[in-house]
């Protein structure tokens, strides 16, 4: 049976600093033999090449030199080092020196009766003095017959073993014992040395690989903005290799209109007055291209003014930036909506009022044209007078259509014809220092429109043009089919890809800036001096082109002239001949009419208008007047003037008041405002006709002559 010594070194407490330039021997005494004076020199330069105890100690380095030191070891047949993998609970030969058979890993699980195990587990050393060859472990070679395991310990922490073998039996004697005790505090040391390397360059692994392989652009820079080095991702972000953006300055990639923010940042850290900061700015590309960037800048280090180096985080926010911009053009054009809506609201308001007056006037007007004798010179003034009042009421149309809340009654129509009467217009009109121009392709297609309306827009943009021209120049005027895709459209139409006709309005005045760009359509904005304009024409234009379903877009540059172009959808169907209006003369007849109607002068209008005509004439001032004038049967009422705008109760509930009382009365709606769907409904209700204010003499006499005499 083997001997089994287990003895505690004298000097397990005694604190050695790591890698000591030398050992010692711990005695002179006579243990102290050529043999321990070699073991002395060959673990000395065990411990002094312990720094290559690296995690993969175990290869061809130390393993040569251990083997080196051990040449002149009398008795000394082999050591090995075993670094403790706590966290795999195996003991794992990191360094050999002697007549091992091979390189081979050996490892001892924790808790095995091998000595280097036992001595890791108990943290004591273990020797085995006398080693029968029955005895031996599979891994001993058969040559050993002693052993000596001491484990390599730091306080109560065992961070390996040092293993000794011997040819002979008690081959390892007491000082050498002693010594290995020592040495094996140093090998401690070391092998804390390498854990934590080995820690370090995990780390440093981990870290570069982020910094490799990270999307977040990261660079490093001197105190003085000087690029030291940058990752990939941010050499991606400035179009750059990152070997060619060394040395550069970081300045040199900032847009010169945000580079004063970022250069105070970095002087404020270089002096120390700030460690970190936070700056949107546009970084300029090695192509030219500008990107949007969100910036961040610190001191690689907590001593602010230091020459630490600086730290650059780079975020690309161009998407940002990009939805931003469209988030405030929307803002804007909602804002814009809103504003046309209220002012649609308040057009339609003053219209109503302005063809309640117009409808005195033009009404008075074509009652004193029919009194007057043909040949009597009064009538040039009175045609004077009705021209004026018809262009008021074009004014007045003009709101009505602005403030039109429902979408116009479309239908195909030919466009190159409205263009026509517009170049007609404006060659006889305008000034002659202007040239007029037009090419309109052979073949247009129809679109879905109001020619009224639209003709009205195009005249618009061309009086705008002319007035851009004060000195002379050239309009042009275009139509041509296009098919747009949706890269095309505006954002908010993209979805409405497909065939469009385009007309474009030309003029070689004075131009426009970017601040006129954006509030050219809205209302009351203008440009022009004095009393000349009142911002409504392009705002009107805009509405107009938005109820068709079309879209108006312009370009502008100072000096160059400007240019507005309409896209009108092509209709499916081609336009119909329009049929010709047959105007006869206005007829009077017989019966009672009553006016129902809450402007007095309009009231006042209509009933002498209706006795003019040969009729009777009754008034009410409103809705419920109305029905019980009807229920005295005396004199009948054969027709009812409604006027459908009226305080009290509703058109449709006075037609309804009018029916239960008498059956028989033809009711004739009119209005002020655009009532279009409410006439129709008013006409599937039963009334007769709809009559838009204001209305002359020979139309009401024919809006009544036709009702009448109806069944």
């Amino acid at each position: 049976m083997a001997t089994l010594r287990r003895e505690r070194s004298e000097n397990r407490q005694a604190h050695v600093p790591a890698f000591a330039p030398a050992v010692q021997p711990l005695d002179s005494s006579a243990d102290v033999t050529a043999e321990l004076k070699a073991w002395a020199n060959h673990l000395r330069n065990v411990v002094e090449s312990s720094r290559d105890l690296s995690p993969e100690a175990s290869g061809e380095t130390v393993h040569d030199q251990m083997e080196e030191e051990t040449r002149g070891a009398k008795n000394a047949a082999r050591v090995a080092i075993f670094r403790l993998h706590s966290e795999e609970g195996v003991l794992r030969r990191c360094a050999t020196a002697g007549s091992f058979p091979s390189k081979s890993r050996i490892d001892y699980v924790l808790g095995n009766s091998h000595p280097v195990a036992a001595a890791a587990v108990r943290r004591e050393a273990l020797y085995l003095a006398d080693i029968e060859p029955g005895t031996r472990s599979e891994r001993k070679r058969p040559e050993t017959r002693s052993e000596y395991a001491v484990p390599s310990t730091i306080g109560s922490r065992v961070l390996g073993v040092v293993d000794v073998e011997s040819d002979e039996i008690d081959g390892i004697k007491p000082g050498t014992r002693r010594f290995l005790d020592q040495a094996a505090h140093e090998i401690a040391y070391a092998l804390e040395r390498c854990q934590s390397l080995a820690k370090l360059q995990a780390s440093e692994v981990r870290f570069r690989s982020m910094f490799e392989r990270g999307c977040v652009s990261v660079g490093l820079l001197s105190p003085e903005g000087t690029i030291l080095t940058v990752n990939p991702a941010f050499a991606r972000l400035l179009g750059s290799h990152p070997a060619e953006l060394a040395g550069r300055r970081l300045m040199d990639f900032i847009l010169a209109e945000d580079a004063g923010p970022v250069d105070e940042w970095l002087v404020r850290i270089r002096e120390g007055s700030a460690a970190s900061s936070m700056v949107e700015c546009r970084l300029l590309q090695t192509s030219g291209a500008v990107v949007w960037a969100l910036v961040t800048i610190s001191l690689l280090g907590n001593k602010p003014g230091s020459e630490s180096d600086v730290l650059v985080v780079a975020y690309n926010i161009e998407e940002r930036k990009r939805a931003e911009a469209e988030r405030a053009r929307l803002q804007e054009r909602l804002a814009q909506g809103q504003k046309m809506k209220a002012l649609g609201a308040l057009a339609g308001g003053v219209a109503h009022d302005f063809n309640n007056l117009l409808g005195v006037i033009s009404g008075y007007i074509s009652m004193l044209r029919t009194r007057l004798p043909r040949e009597d010179p009064l009538q040039q003034v009175v045609a004077t007078m009705q021209v004026s009042a018809g262009r008021a009421t074009e004014l007045t149309q003009q709101l009505l259509n602005f403030s039109r809340q429902e979408a116009p009654c479309l239908r195909p129509m030919n466009l190159l014809d409205s263009l026509q009467n517009v170049l007609k217009i404006v060659t006889q009109t305008f000034d002659r220092r202007i040239s007029i121009e037009h090419h309109f392709a052979p073949r247009v297609p129809s679109v879905m429109g109001d020619a009224g309306q639209l003709e009205l827009a195009l005249l618009n943009l061309c009086i705008n043009a002319r007035d851009a021209m004060p000195e002379g120049g050239t309009l042009t005027l275009e139509a041509s089919a296009v098919n747009l895709s949706a890269g095309d459209l505006p954002i908010e139409a993209s979805d409405l890809a497909g065939d469009y006709v385009r007309v474009v309005v030309r003029d070689s005045g004075k131009g426009m800036d970017a601040h006129v760009l954006g509030q050219i359509f809205e209302p009351f904005f203008t440009t022009k001096e004095g009393r000349k304009g009142v911002g409504l024409g392009l705002a009107l234009v805009h509405g107009t082109v938005a109820q068709h379903q079309g879209f108006i877009g312009v370009r502008s540059q100072i000096g160059r002239g400007s240019e507005f172009t309409v896209h009108l959808p092509v209709a499916r169907q081609a336009a119909l001949p329009e049929a010709v209006e047959l105007h006869e003369p206005a007829m009077g007849g017989r019966g009672t009419v009553l006016v129902v109607d809450d402007e007095p002068f309009m009231v006042d209008f209509s009933c002498a208008a209706v006795r003019e005509l040969g009729y009777s004439a009754l008034s009410a001032t409103d809705g419920r007047e109305a029905p019980i004038i009807c229920a005295r049967k005396s004199p009948p009422v054969d027709a009812v003037l409604l006027d459908m705008v009226m305080p009290g109760p509703s058109w449709e509930t006075t037609i309804k008041a009018i029916r239960a009382i008498q059956p028989s009365p033809k009711v004739i709606m009119t209005s002020g405002y655009n009532r279009e769907r409410e006439a129709k409904r008013g006409l599937q209700l039963g009334a007769a006709a709809f009559i838009g204010k204001p209305y002359t003499i020979e139309q009401l006499g024919r809006v009544l002559k036709e009702s009448l005499s109806s069944s």
